[in-house]
C-alpha cells in the first residue's frame, strides 16, 4: 500500500522538475549557505562541548558551539528541501515559518536568552546577521518582494 504525502500529511511535493520561483531560489542559496556555515562551524568548534561556551569565533566575528552548528545544520537542510521538494507555495510558506524563526531569534538574541547558543546578548554580529536572515528571508522568500511590485501570485497551495 503506497501512502500519498499530500492526502495524509497535507504536504504537497513537486512531482515533475519546473522552473524555481524565486522563494525556492532562495531556499537553495540560503540553504547552501547555512549548511556551509554549519559544517565550518564544526570544523572549528568539533562536535563535544554541546552548548558550552568555548569562545570559538567562526571568521573571527560569530561565536559558536556545536549546538549553534547543529542548529544552522538543521536549517540549511530544511531549505534546501524547500528548494528541491517543496512546490513554489510550500516553499514560500517554509520561508515564512523560517523568517519567522529568524525574527524570534534576533529578539531573543538582543534580549540575551540565547546563552545556550553561544549568542552574546546586545549588539553583536550573530544578532545582526540573524536580523538580516529574517528580513532576507521574509522579503525574497514568501511572495512579499513580488506583492510589493504588483506582481500576481504564480504559486498555488
Amino acid at each position: 500500500m503506497m501512502v500519498d504525502r499530500e492526502t495524509t500529511y497535507g504536504i504537497k511535493t513537486q512531482t515533475k522538475r519546473e522552473s524555481m520561483v524565486l522563494a525556492q531560489k532562495y531556499s537553495l542559496v540560503a540553504g547552501v549557505a547555512y549548511l556551509a556555515l554549519s559544517v565550518v562551524g564544526f570544523f572549528r568548534t568539533g562536535l563535544g562541548g554541546g552548548t558550552d561556551m568555548m569562545n570559538d569565533m567562526l571568521f573571527g566575528i560569530f561565536m559558536v558551539n556545536p549546538f549553534h552548528n547543529v542548529v544552522h545544520l538543521t536549517v540549511g537542510v530544511l531549505w534546501l528541501l524547500g528548494a528541491f521538494v517543496l512546490t513554489a507555495a510550500g516553499a514560500e510558506g517554509l520561508n515564512l515559518a523560517l523568517g519567522s524563526f529568524w525574527v524570534l531569534a534576533t529578539v531573543l538574541g538582543f534580549l540575551g536568552y540565547l546563552g545556550a547558543l553561544a549568542v552574546m546578548p546586545g549588539s553583536t554580529p550573530d544578532n545582526f546577521l540573524h536580523l538580516v536572515t529574517a528580513t532576507a528571508t521574509l522579503v525574497l522568500g514568501t511572495g512579499l518582494l513580488r506583492a510589493l511590485r504588483g506582481g500576481h501570485r504564480t504559486a498555488t497551495a
